[in-house]
């Protein structure tokens, strides 16, 4: 039975972080594979109560984090923090004998065929994509470049870097690969995600994105209220 670990650091609305829980609820599992859950909290205690079968822990960052109607207000210090958060779910995985670790952001929610598709890629890192307007969580060079317009047709496609969305193998992690900041390119790139896939990369690994089931994205609440008004 090989196992999978679902993770993230967890800030979020627990509205959407319901829509969030509801979709790992409905990702099919293929037969031999087994989940769990693992967040670790950030500074956001009011959705304990929310969270259902999962472990988590809980970190006092002190984040200034703020949100505008279109975006998310991202400084040089929240994106380290972060790169911590990243690094104790990979810690997680690895101490509790997990075969993959799945990092999907909590404002995402994936369509149930999604670990599917991850798992039939068979790569050591292969994110599911999502669209936010005219970008998605994956490019191939330096801080962003624009997306290839192959990726609005369903495949697998080769990329530079990714995340948000991503299925990775043990074997990565065991290479020495996480999300600690590059000292002498962190202010060049911009992300935590940058840094992991540059870590990646410099390792030997190839990073994938599969396009057969884009998840969606509720990065603002106007995204959310479009989402659960499209259901009624």
């Amino acid at each position: 039975m090989k196992r999978i670990l679902i993770t993230a650091p967890l800030r979020q609305d627990t509205d959407i972080f319901e829509e969030y829980q509801k979709g790992l609820d409905a990702l099919e599992v293929p037969e031999g594979y087994e989940v769990s859950r693992y967040f670790v909290v950030n500074d956001c205690k009011e959705v304990i109560p929310y969270i259902r079968n999962a472990d988590y822990t809980v970190a006092d960052t002190g984040d200034n984090y703020q949100k505008t109607g279109n975006d998310h207000l991202w400084t040089l210090e929240l994106m380290l923090k972060m790169s911590e958060l990243r690094n104790r779910t990979i810690t997680e995985m690895l101490t509790g004998g997990y075969d993959y670790w799945l990092s999907i952001d909590t404002d995402i929610v994936v369509d149930p065929k999604t670990l599917r598709y991850l798992l039939e890629a068979d790569k050591d890192i292969v994110s599911e994509i999502f669209w936010t307007q005219h970008w998605c969580n994956a490019w191939m060079r330096d801080q962003y470049s624009p997306p290839e317009a192959a990726w609005t047709t369903p495949g697998l496609y080769k990329v530079g870097m990714t995340g948000a969305c991503t299925l990775v193998k043990r074997k990565v992690f065991e290479a020495g690969v996480d999300y600690t900041p590059i000292p002498n390119i962190y202010k060049a790139l911009r992300g935590e995600d940058r840094h992991f896939c540059v870590r990646a990369a410099c390792a030997g690994f190839e990073m994938w994105v599969d396009t057969h089931c884009p998840a969606k994205h509720l990065y603002t609440r106007r995204l959310y209220e479009e989402y659960v008004a499209g259901r009624r």
